[in-house]
């Protein structure tokens, strides 16, 4: 029985889904091998609060005046607050837009936090 046209556009959305979202075991994987940029798109002040160990802090609104210090050859993975949160969403959109491989945490730095990953964080 052939698929309908529901069900091969709701594959194909599953399918991207897979190709463009990482999570937080994934990330550290990649983190360890090396390979992914990881961008930390929320406030300087949330960043220097905590962060994924490595992440660079582009605020989403200063992203488009950084995109050339940002390595080509690497997979971009954007990342901010929790599930709720759409900067990520709006910065990979923006960074697949100008040519970059990227991906999206999921759950962002609440979900990280939640496996006990490390994060940095500000010396007091």
């Amino acid at each position: 029985m052939p698929a309908t046209m529901t069900e091969q556009t709701a594959a194909e959305y599953f399918k991207s889904k897979l190709r463009f979202e990482t999570t937080p075991h994934q990330l550290k994987a990649d983190l360890e091998k090396g390979g992914v940029h990881v961008i930390d798109v929320r406030d300087r002040e949330s960043y220097q609060e905590e962060h994924i160990p490595g992440a660079q802090n582009i605020p989403l609104e200063e992203l488009s005046g950084n995109l050339r210090n940002l390595p080509k050859d690497k997979t971009m993975v954007t990342y901010c607050w929790n599930l709720t949160c759409a900067l990520a969403t709006k910065a990979a959109l923006q960074l697949a837009e100008k040519g970059y491989k990227v991906q999206e945490l999921v759950g962002g730095i609440e979900e990280w936090k939640k496996k006990d990953f490390p994060v940095e964080r500000k010396a007091s």
